[in-house]
C-alpha cells in the first residue's frame, strides 16, 4: 500500500479549522499525537486522503488548508533530500535529486521532468486513482508545497510560469494563484508546473555541491533501506515513452528493457487489469499534449516523436483522445483556456 511521510500529516492538521477535534485527526491518521515529527513515520495512502478530505468538509467556502499545507512545507522537513535539494548548485540540480529522490519523501508519488527550448515542465505522477476527493486535495497541495521548497532554496522569489491541473479544481484556486503568482488552469489532464530555463538555472542561495554530495550518500542508503517501487503499468507507460520516436514498440522490446519475457510482462499486466495497448495509447496522449503545450515543435514533427508515420494519423488519434485537433488544443494552452 502507498505511504508518505507522517509530516505532510501533521502539516494537514496544523492547518485545519480550530473548531475539528485534533484527537479524531490524530486518530484518523492513526498517529500518536504526542510524539516528536519523525519523516520516517509513515501514513497510509488511503488515510492521508482521508485527512485531507475530512478537514475540507469542515471549512467555510473554498477549501484552502490543504494549500497551506503546502505553503508551509520547507527543506528541513524533506530530511536529507530537502537538504540536499537547498545545498544544489542550481534550482534545476535541485529537482533533478526532487526527480530521484521523491520517493523517499513522497511514496504516493513519481516525478517526469521535460526540459524544452524556453521551458521546463515537472509532471506530477500520483500512483494511486485519482478520483477520491483526498486524492485531487494532495494534487492542489503539490503546487504550492514544490513552490515553497523552491522559493528556499532559491532564495528568491520563484515563480512557476503556469501551473496545470488534472481535475477541475476543489480549493480556492486564487488563493493558489496569488501565491504561485502565475495562472492555474484545471481539467487539463494532467498535474505539472512550467518553469522557465532562465528560472532553473540560476544558483541557489547557499548551494554547494560537495555538501549536496554529502546529503545524496545519506538519501542513497535510505533508499536502500526502503526503496518505494513504481507500479509496473507505470514504468511500461514511462518505456514506452522513451521509444516512441522509433516507432510504437512491441510488448517484447518493452519486455526486454525490464528484463522479463514477454508472456511475463503480459501476465503482470493482466495482474494488475492494464492492458499494454491502452498503455500505449496513454503515453502517446501525454507525451503529444506536452509538447503541444511546452514546445513549438511543428505537428509533423510531433506525429514523429509520439509515433506517427504520418500527421493525418495523428490528428485522428488526439481528436479521439481529447475531442478537439493538436492545433486547436495548442491554441487553447496558449490563450489560458
Amino acid at each position: 500500500m502507498p505511504q508518505s511521510s507522517s509530516i505532510y500529516s501533521l502539516k494537514a492538521i496544523a492547518q485545519a479549522p480550530d473548531h475539528l477535534d485534533r484527537e479524531e485527526l490524530y486518530a484518523l491518521c492513526k498517529l500518536d499525537p504526542d510524539s516528536p515529527p519523525d519523516l520516517a513515520t509513515m501514513v497510509s495512502e488511503e488515510d492521508y486522503l482521508a485527512l485531507l478530505a475530512r478537514i475540507a468538509e469542515a471549512e467555510n467556502g473554498l477549501p484552502k488548508a490543504h494549500i497551506k499545507l503546502g505553503t508551509s512545507l520547507r527543506c528541513e522537513d524533506l530530511g536529507a533530500v530537502g537538504l540536499a535539494w537547498k545545498s544544489s548548485p542550481t534550482l534545476g540540480h535541485g529537482w533533478d535529486r526532487a526527480l530521484r529522490y521523491v520517493s523517499v519523501v513522497a511514496g504516493v508519488r513519481a516525478l517526469e521532468i521535460t526540459r524544452g527550448k524556453e521551458t521546463t515542465e515537472i509532471r506530477f505522477l500520483r500512483l494511486t486513482d485519482e478520483s477520491p476527493k483526498g486524492a485531487r486535495l494532495s494534487n492542489e497541495a503539490t503546487f504550492a508545497s514544490f513552490t515553497a521548497i523552491s522559493r528556499e532554496a532559491s532564495g528568491r522569489a520563484f515563480t512557476p510560469v503556469q501551473a496545470i491541473c488534472g481535475h477541475e479544481f476543489i480549493g480556492d484556486k486564487a488563493f493558489l494563484e496569488d501565491y504561485l503568482g502565475c495562472p492555474v488552469e484545471d481539467r487539463a489532464g494532467v498535474n505539472a508546473m512550467i518553469v522557465s530555463n532562465a528560472e532553473m538555472a540560476l544558483p541557489n542561495a547557499v548551494g554547494d555541491d560537495a555538501i549536496s554530495r554529502f546529503f545524496d550518500q545519506r538519501v542513497e542508503e535510505m533508499m536502500a533501506e526502503a526503496r518505494s517501487e513504481l507500479p509496473l503499468s507505470l514504468k511500461v507507460k514511462s518505456e514506452i515513452g522513451k521509444k516512441l520516436s522509433g516507432g510504437v514498440p512491441k510488448l517484447s522490446d518493452i519486455a526486454l528493457t525490464l528484463g522479463m519475457s514477454g508472456r511475463t510482462l503480459h501476465r503482470k499486466l493482466g495482474e494488475q487489469d492494464a492492458v499494454f495497448q491502452d498503455l500505449v495509447d496513454q503515453a502517446r496522449r501525454e507525451l503529444s499534449e506536452r509538447l503541444l503545450r511546452t514546445t513549438d515543435y511543428p505537428l509533423v514533427e510531433i506525429a514523429f516523436l509520439t509515433g506517427f508515420a504520418e500527421q493525418s494519423g495523428f490528428t485522428r488519434a488526439f481528436k479521439r483522445w481529447a475531442g478537439e485537433t493538436p492545433r486547436s488544443y495548442r491554441l487553447g494552452a496558449v490563450e489560458g483556456r
